[in-house]
């Protein structure tokens, strides 16, 4: 009976050490995913970061470019000063629509979440409100074009080139905006799994 009972014990006592080695591997590899995990939110937040920059690039450069034009072609002060604030108040609404610090994002994950989902309504307002004004500008721009004194001619081609500009710069902004919308619904799904 006795033999019975130590070899009873030495198999509970392996059983216990084979739980224990267990408990540790799940330990160590929730942590090892939940480290991945924070690095591929972070990484997807610098994707957010570069497209940004991109965006506000373009938008930088747009400004001497639509000043030269107002000024080649005789446009309005007025038109051209409202074309260089609505192109500065884009590019500062998107710095300010998309910065987070990627260092401290992911120590708090319910406040990274309440950012990011913050950031998407943000976008969506912005969009709702600088696409009507944009079709508002080009419309106001190609009137301008008709009453600047130049040429009808020229300003017919300016006025088309305008408007297949304005397709191609909607497609690309709708898809810029799609992007983003999908890298933070990536991000939020993350998030959404470590807190299971």
């Amino acid at each position: 009976m006795n033999d019975f009972n130590n070899i009873e014990n030495t198999e509970l006592d392996a059983m216990r050490q084979q739980l224990s080695e267990l408990k540790e591997r799940i330990e160590r590899t929730t942590t090892l995913n939940e480290k991945l995990m924070h690095e591929s939110i972070k990484g997807k937040m610098r994707g957010v970061h570069k497209r940004i920059i991109k965006v506000c690039i373009m938008g930088l450069v747009g400004i001497p470019v639509w000043g030269s034009i107002g000024w080649f072609y005789h446009l309005p002060w007025y038109f051209t000063v409202f074309t260089i604030a609505m192109l500065l108040s884009f590019i500062i609404a998107d710095y300010f629509i998309n910065r987070m610090d990627i260092d401290t994002m992911g120590n708090d994950m319910a406040e990274t979440a309440r950012q990011l989902v913050k950031m998407k309504r943000m976008r969506v307002r912005q969009e709702l409100i600088g696409i009507p004004v944009v079709i508002l500008w080009l419309a106001w721009f190609m009137w301008e074009l008709f009453h600047s004194g130049i040429d009808h001619d020229l300003a017919m081609g300016m006025c088309v080139g305008g408007g297949i500009g304005a397709v191609i710069g909607a497609c690309l902004g709708l898809h810029i905006f799609f992007g983003l919308q999908r890298s933070n619904d990536e991000m939020l799904r993350q998030i959404e799994e470590l807190g299971k």
